[in-house]
């Protein structure tokens, strides 16, 4: 029941949210005309991001579905922040970015573990799929009919439609949180066979071990595979500063995200026949490569088409990281500390990459997609490392 009332909830959210913060860093430079700003505001965020995920990690685990619904205060400050770009540009960024990054700490790790609580621990690809695709139904929405709303409507009136949605959004998942609360499993990871087996031992010396290695691999890998989000990012501003028009960027990213989400189904497909291991390592290189180009001739058709060939490629890299981590994980029992790990390297990746924008955004995307090249690279390396440390300690605790 909680799946499908997450899907619900990623669905409406994205839509709501998206309204206004998919095209928030648009914002401030039409207001500024100041493009360090808009880099501000990624950098900031994403340290705010960090910061408050280390504090309340927690929280974020064990009251997931009331973090999602506390998500609706720092929205309504970041949409009050930006009242005040016209008076107090500087103060109105750093507020926006602060208030951005709590938002998003309140939001991607509580998904996470809901998602991981809500399915068990043999959970196939296609239901990774599906939640991958109900994100994208939302932000296919928002990126056509926010863009149309913020050329044609007042900014008031689109803040009201985004917060009124939004908790329509969450409202079921508190509901269900509230009648499940007293149960002592309720938010915990479902784990293996092979946990239960160990349980005692995995909080030991080899155990804590084995551990870290897998959660550091994989915290290396999306610190660099996270440059795709970069490039994501920025490819719309990119192309506002080219047309000036935020519907334009706002029907390329719908495009990309339909794309994506459709392509994440036949990924899982795929995944399910064959070992597509190989084959998502060539295609992330061949995604960063890609990108240079689609960075350095952004505003062109050429460009346009690069970019949604990207959204097609995407899912080999992302579905693919990310069932892998959870198989493994789960069998260990520490999936909702990978989930959190894998935040923290999302996050310290986008801040550094981020930070070339202060030279200009080619150069961030062209640092963003040497991180692709290099992620896909070490992405097999990766993948069969941690699978032999697994199996050996399996082995020897006679699993």
């Amino acid at each position: 029941m909680q799946f499908k009332l997450l899907q619900f909830y990623k669905v409406l959210s994205n839509f709501s949210t998206s309204l206004i913060s998919a095209f928030l860093a648009l914002l401030i430079y039409q207001q500024t005309g100041k493009i360090y700003l808009s880099v501000l505001v990624f950098i900031l965020m994403t340290l705010s991001n960090l910061i408050f995920t280390l504090i309340f990690k927690k929280w974020l685990y064990e009251k997931a579905q009331i973090c999602l619904l506390i998500r609706i205060v720092p929205i309504i400050l970041m949409q009050v922040a930006l009242t005040l770009l016209p008076k107090l540009p500087i103060l109105a960024v750093v507020l926006c970015g602060i208030f951005t990054g709590i938002n998003y700490a309140l939001k991607y790790i509580p998904i996470d573990v809901i998602f991981t609580y809500a399915t068990p621990p043999d959970a196939s690809t296609k239901m990774l799929a599906l939640t991958r695709f109900s994100e994208e139904v939302g932000y296919v929405l928002a990126g056509v009919l926010g863009g149309l709303f913020l050329d044609n409507l007042n900014y008031n009136i689109v803040i009201c439609i985004s917060l009124g949605l939004y908790v329509l959004s969450c409202l079921p998942l508190v509901v269900f949180y509230i009648n499940n609360r007293k149960n002592k499993t309720f938010n915990s990871e479902y784990v293996s066979n092979a946990y239960l087996h160990f349980e005692n031992k995995v909080q030991g010396g080899k155990g804590k071990r084995i551990s870290f290695k897998l959660l550091l691999g994989y915290g290396i890998e999306y610190a660099l595979v996270t440059g795709a989000d970069v490039i994501y990012s920025i490819f719309g501003f990119l192309v506002y500063l080219k047309t000036g028009s935020f519907l334009l960027s706002g029907v390329l990213n719908a495009c990309f995200d339909g794309l994506y989400a459709l392509s994440t189904i036949l990924v899982s497909k795929l995944d399910e026949k064959i070992d597509i291991t190989i084959l998502s390592s060539i295609i992330t290189v061949l995604m960063g490569v890609m990108s240079i180009v689609l960075v350095l001739t952004a505003g062109s058709t050429l460009s346009y088409v690069l970019y949604e060939l990207f959204a097609v490629m995407w899912p080999f890299q992302t579905i693919f990281i990310n069932q892998r981590m959870l198989m493994k994980t789960k069998i260990l029992g520490i999936s909702n500390d990978a989930n959190a790990t894998k935040q923290y390297g999302v996050m310290v990746g986008d801040a550094l990459y981020y930070l070339f924008g202060f030279i200009s955004f080619a150069t961030c995307g062209v640092a963003s997609s040497i991180a692709i090249i290099l992620g896909g690279i070490i992405m097999p390396i990766t993948e069969e490392k941690s699978r032999k440390d697994l199996v050996n300690y399996l082995e020897d605790n006679e699993i």
